[in-house]
């Protein structure tokens, strides 16, 4: 994945460590979460305006396949930015700081 420079540093982390939990589940698995983790960028950066605003300038788009998971994005003056890449589960407390 070439796009780290896109990664808020929380949302790197969240990425690493779900992608690591996933491949610990079943050697592939984690390489599959990036793949559709991939997908789910292009489809926000080829037409971001698509997904709705959660708070402020973020927007979310859930992974298709691994949908527990919704990736957080903004784009300001142009650029694209993760922000969080966060499990349903987890306390939403935890995430609306980073968003805002």
């Amino acid at each position: 994945m070439n796009h780290w420079g896109l990664f808020k540093p929380a949302a790197r982390l969240e990425f690493a460590e779900a992608t690591a939990w996933y491949e610990k589940q079943r050697p592939g698995l984690g390489k599959e979460f990036v793949l559709e983790f991939e997908r789910a960028l292009q489809r926000a950066q080829s037409d971001p305006a698509r997904f709705r605003k959660v708070l402020g300038q973020a927007r979310m788009i859930r992974l298709r396949r691994f949908s527990k998971y919704c990736m957080y994005f903004a784009v300001e003056g142009g650029a694209f930015s993760i922000l969080a890449v966060f499990h349903s589960s987890r306390n939403p407390a935890q995430l609306w700081p980073r968003l805002g």
